[in-house]
């Protein structure tokens, strides 16, 4: 298994310059709670709102080839899709106690604004209940300024929940989010409040969360997170021990895959991605953060043989894919 322990120092100690508001904060305006029926008995569910890389597929540059050659992305252009890919991302359904489902999303890339318009329809999700942060790549963070839709028309605010050493590059590029009054005053803008993580466990309107810090090239770092019997790490390229620990047991893991055959410093590949799947031994495993390389059914046809020779059940994610019936 890939080790390595993180560096000392790995969640800056310095608090940067601007109000946090109270973890779990939420304020929304009069009567939308009511909005999702109250259903006692039922479940929690995950939605994949992106499965892709940061430059998603198809590439334009593969399209505007003469002829073009790429099997992949010329297919991913046609409606439904399966190798369309938007950036990685996860919309969980939390099925609170209290009967109302909980909407949190994880990550909100460059393509986030697709994904919404695609999906929050379909799946009839209205709100946006919180939004935890896996690093500050735009892949993951780049949708950050759409989230205004949601604060302007929906709701007053949205927690994001975000690492201390993230900040700093968030106050830099999303300057006007994080101090609204650096905005231009041309409209309104994303009305977000942010909360500081540690590694320590932390709650997301009731639903546990606890962190796994993983590399993603070193030195660079990210997050992934467990909750319930749920493991997602969707930027890897090593996992140290100690994080290891703390995914034994899963039931199901969500993971990086980013090619087949060649090696990337930050991400893993197929081949190390089945090798980590075959050490964890989930019930399920459902593989992101995929580029062009992949023909997502013939790929998928040739990892379900992994079932019978090795005892594994792992397959390529989808954007749109619904994962029902989870207990958190």
């Amino acid at each position: 298994m890939p080790s390595g322990e993180m560096p000392s120092g790995f969640l800056a100690s310095q608090t940067p310059e601007f109000t946090l508001r109270r973890r779990g904060s939420t304020a929304s305006r009069a009567g939308l709670r009511e909005w999702t029926p109250m259903n006692m008995n039922h479940k929690s569910s995950l939605i994949f709102l992106g499965t892709g890389t940061s430059e998603g597929v198809p590439r334009v540059s593969c399209l505007t080839r003469d002829p073009v050659t790429c099997e992949n992305c010329a297919s991913a252009v046609v409606p439904g899709s399966r190798n369309r890919r938007r950036n990685t991302s996860l919309l969980l359904r939390y099925a609170h106690p209290d009967g109302r489902t909980r909407n949190i999303v994880i990550d909100t890339g460059k393509f986030f604004w697709h994904s919404a318009i695609e999906w929050f329809p379909k799946f009839k999700v209205p709100t946006i209940d919180a939004v935890v942060l896996t690093h500050a790549h735009v892949d993951a963070s780049g949708g950050l300024d759409d989230l205004r839709d949601w604060t302007n028309n929906v709701q007053r605010s949205i927690p994001i929940f975000v690492r201390r050493l993230d900040m700093d590059a968030l106050s830099k590029i999303f300057f006007y989010l994080v101090d609204t009054s650096k905005a231009t005053g041309g409209g309104g803008v994303s009305r977000l409040a942010f909360t500081y993580i540690g590694d320590e466990p932390f709650e997301v309107e009731g639903l546990k969360f606890t962190p796994l810090p993983v590399w993603h090239g070193r030195p660079n770092t990210a997050f992934g997170y467990r909750f319930g019997d749920v493991a997602y790490l969707s930027d890897v390229s090593e996992i140290p021990e100690t994080t290891a620990k703390l995914i034994e047991g899963t039931k199901l893991l969500i993971l990086d895959a980013l090619r087949p055959n060649r090696p990337h410093r930050s991400h893993f590949t197929l081949e190390q991605a089945i090798d980590q799947i075959r050490i964890f031994r989930p019930e399920r495993t459902l593989l992101v953060d995929m580029t062009h390389d992949y023909n997502h059914e013939r790929t998928n046809v040739e990892l379900s043989k992994l079932k019978a020779s090795d005892g594994i059940d792992v397959q390529l994610a989808y954007d749109g894919q619904l994962v029902e019936a989870l207990d958190l």
